[in-house]
């Protein structure tokens, strides 16, 4: 573990910095829940529920597809939810598209 005032190397069990005095009480050593790592839950990486989420609204299709195979592979209740949530977006987005195009014509 690491001062975060004066960057000195310091015991895991110090309670304040021997070198500059600065309390450690809030530090924690690095672990991955505080690095800039994509979270992952029970093993699994929320890449495909985002990519389910973000096609939805961009390529409806793609996202319904992505959203129904997350919804299957996926056994976190968290990340299955946002590809439940992709799959009922996409066909909103989608039925929202048919409406403009035929009021449109």
């Amino acid at each position: 573990m690491f001062c975060s005032k004066c960057g000195n190397e310091v015991d895991n069990e110090a309670v304040i910095c021997p070198n500059c005095g600065c309390p450690l009480k809030e530090m924690q050593p690095m672990t991955q829940s505080n690095t800039n790592a994509p979270m992952i839950q029970n093993g699994e990486t929320p890449g495909l529920a985002t990519g389910a989420l973000v096609c939805a609204f961009l390529f409806p299709l793609i996202g319904l597809i992505l959203g129904i195979a997350g919804a299957v592979k996926y056994k976190t209740p968290n990340l299955k939810s946002r590809c439940v949530i992709a799959i009922v977006l996409s066909i909103v987005v989608w039925a929202v598209t048919a409406v403009i195009l035929y009021v449109g014509m």
